[in-house]
């Protein structure tokens, strides 16, 4: 593999056209064409890294969520415990706590830890 074709890998992987890669590495589209089938793998692969490098960047994982929603929780409890609620309605304000603890339930209930015998759920700790 040379360096042009190393440079359309990395150009392809990153969703620009064959036109737009014509003109950038100076090589004709069917030529680009036809390394796009016989690379099709490697620029597969590298968008699967770039996307698993994007997750980990912002960590949107199970842990994080869960994270983020008991952050939010503890934002709104606290706020809930600061404001003047003459004005907003209870209904309103429940419905949005339900909908954080409903969240971090789900969570909870689908994260176990199992060792020999025992299983405990996070919820039941």
């Amino acid at each position: 593999m040379n360096e042009k074709q190393k440079r359309f890998i990395v150009l392809r992987a990153d969703g620009l056209s064959f036109d737009k890669i014509a003109k950038e590495i100076e090589t004709s589209k069917p030529t680009l064409i036809k390394w796009g089938k016989q690379f099709r793998e490697d620029i597969e692969d590298l968008q699967f890294q770039d996307m698993s490098d994007l997750k980990e960047k912002y960590r949107y994982d199970k842990k994080s969520q869960y994270e983020q929603l008991l952050k939010q929780l503890e934002k709104f409890n606290n706020g809930i415990n600061e404001a003047d609620l003459s004005e907003a309605k209870i209904k309103d304000l429940h419905s949005i706590r339900n909908d954080l603890l409903l969240k971090i339930e789900a969570i909870e209930q689908h994260t176990t830890y199992k060792k020999e015998d025992t299983t405990v759920q996070l919820n039941e700790i």
